[in-house]
């Protein structure tokens, strides 16, 4: 396993700093730039600040208990660790499903670079309709993602500093198989994606994980989504081919 990782993030490294790659990097990094910012400002403007307005101490009748304990300088203080903590797993929640669909825009040309540049030998064909397979799994599974998280929230919300560890342990498998299952579709069929799955468990939620902790890495997770199609290029790409006949 450890050799695998070294391997694997040796090799995305490098593929960095290659020119096509580095196209679809821009292109990629624009297009989640403006769709996290426009998704941001209406979660966190229309939803989270109205919520933490709630805690207002001018909200309540200065003679009741509530008013008293929203008082409290440590309340304060606890309302800003909270809202710094939710914030920043507020951006990784809305870059999580952002990721997944621009990663099928951009993973059958990032998928074959990575062979070419290698030289890796890979036989399987597209299936004809590839595109839209990849796109239409990449969508299905950030909106599973989303509605995952959204059923977890209340634990983002209550327990910080927490509620990291708990993001990138909850979303390690489900960006893992969500960023394998771009590349898989467009080669294998549901039942034949279950059987690799199974085989790769463990490669694929350790490069879940990674990727996940990018993205809560202010600026590098805007970079997550394509390093991500890298790294399970290559672990497609390098992986026995007995698992995949």
């Amino acid at each position: 396993m450890f050799n695998f990782i070294k391997d694997t993030f040796n090799k995305t490294i490098i593929d960095l700093e290659n020119p096509k790659i580095l196209k679809t990097l821009f292109f990629s990094i624009l297009i989640t730039t403006i769709i996290a910012i426009i998704i941001f400002i209406f979660f966190y403007y229309f939803l989270f600040s109205s919520l933490f307005n709630l805690s207002d101490p001018s909200n309540f009748d200065e003679d009741g208990i509530l008013y008293y304990i929203f008082s409290l300088k440590i309340f304060a203080v606890l309302l800003g660790i909270i809202q710094f903590f939710t914030s920043w797993i507020l951006v990784s929640l809305i870059l999580v499903p952002i990721g997944s669909i621009v990663s099928g825009l951009f993973a059958e040309k990032i998928f074959f670079n990575i062979k070419e540049t290698h030289n890796y030998k890979w036989e399987k064909k597209l299936k004809k309709n590839a595109f839209y397979l990849s796109n239409k799994f990449a969508l299905i599974a950030a909106i599973k993602s989303f509605l995952i998280n959204i059923l977890i929230l209340p634990l983002y919300l209550l327990l910080p500093i927490a509620n990291i560890f708990i993001f990138i342990f909850v979303n390690g498998l489900l960006i893992g198989r969500e960023f394998c299952g771009n590349f898989l579709i467009q080669f294998f069929e549901k039942e034949k994606i279950k059987l690799i799955n199974l085989h790769l468990d463990s490669k694929i939620y350790v490069l879940g994980i990674f990727v996940v902790v990018l993205y809560t890495i202010p600026f590098v997770n805007l970079l997550a989504p394509t390093i991500a199609n890298l790294l399970f290029s290559h672990l497609i790409l390098q992986s026995n081919k007995s698992i995949f006949k």
